[in-house]
């Protein structure tokens, strides 16, 4: 049973940032100054050019950082499982960029891409707190995910996930649903090693999940859809990593889930095939016997 669609119009009212059609992109988000400078601006940006620089190896290993230098604090999370050189090389990249735009006139920002997240901030919360996301598609173009996905199973799937994500149980969870026509969708996801259970639940299920509904089939207020193409659909943020992955089974199998997942209608074909066939042998046995007379 797919979500109504009085449900994905409220769904779609979830505040959001959204990049639809390619997965390579990249978000610089830089705040005000949020407290007074203690040391001054020189000390607190020498502070955070120190951390910047020693992140990403820190986080290198297992995807994941948090760390703190004199007033300022900093978090990494590397997307997806990556293996240790590109997640170094991501965050190194992310460090360079958020310091050159917003270091020197900001004491907190988050930088996004599609590998990787790094923000700063100088308080432990805010560093926590950053608001920045986004939502990416690419891969061959599909139907909106109603039409292919049922979303509570989606749900589920990811409700299932939650515990393993974790308390940095592992660095990446992943289960696999069944789509309406019967493509194999792989589930994966992803928290920071330092959330709770309730806290990695609200981000993928109360957070990712909506955005990616809301996004690969938006209704607008004239009802008119816009849908986000792609078979794959990632929902990046500061604190989880949520991604949708559609693939066709071999045609011998799909062909097998649908004689099985509508076994009534194949039957009643069967049974108009074999009667045509029936009626085509009895016309051909007419015509013979006719002309043996004749």
């Amino acid at each position: 049973m797919a979500l109504s669609r009085r449900c994905l119009l409220l769904i779609s009212l979830v505040a959001m940032t959204a990049v639809i059609g390619t997965s390579e992109f990249s978000m610089t988000k830089c705040y005000p100054t949020s407290t007074p400078t203690v040391n001054g601006r020189g000390a607190f940006h020498r502070s955070l050019l120190s951390l910047l620089d020693d992140l990403p190896h820190a986080a290198a290993r297992t995807g994941f950082a948090s760390m703190r230098t004199g007033g300022a604090f900093a978090r990494g999370l590397c997307f997806g499982d990556p293996a240790p050189g590109p997640c170094l090389v991501c965050l190194s990249d992310a460090g360079g960029k958020i310091a050159g735009q917003c270091g020197n006139a900001s004491r907190r920002a988050g930088f996004l891409n599609d590998g990787c997240f790094l923000g700063y901030a100088d308080t432990k919360a805010s560093s926590d707190d950053i608001d920045i996301g986004a939502v990416t598609f690419s891969g061959d173009s599909v139907r909106g995910i109603e039409a292919v996905v049922d979303v509570l199973e989606f749900l589920d799937v990811v409700h299932s996930l939650v515990p393993l994500s974790a308390d940095g149980w592992v660095p990446t969870a992943d289960g696999t649903a069944m789509a309406s026509n019967g493509d194999t969708v792989r589930v994966l996801a992803q928290c920071a090693m330092d959330l709770t259970a309730a806290e990695c639940a609200r981000c993928l299920l109360n957070d990712s999940v909506p955005r990616m509904v809301a996004s690969w089939v938006l209704t607008t207020a004239d009802g008119v859809q816009v849908q986000g193409k792609g078979s794959v659909a990632a929902v990046l943020g500061s604190n989880c990593y949520l991604r949708l992955e559609i693939s066709a089974p071999p045609r011998r199998e799909k062909i097998r889930r649908i004689v099985k997942d509508h076994i009534v209608l194949t039957v009643l074909s069967c049974f108009v095939v074999a009667a045509a066939i029936g009626a085509l042998v009895a016309h051909v046995c007419c015509l013979v016997m006719r002309k043996a007379r004749n």
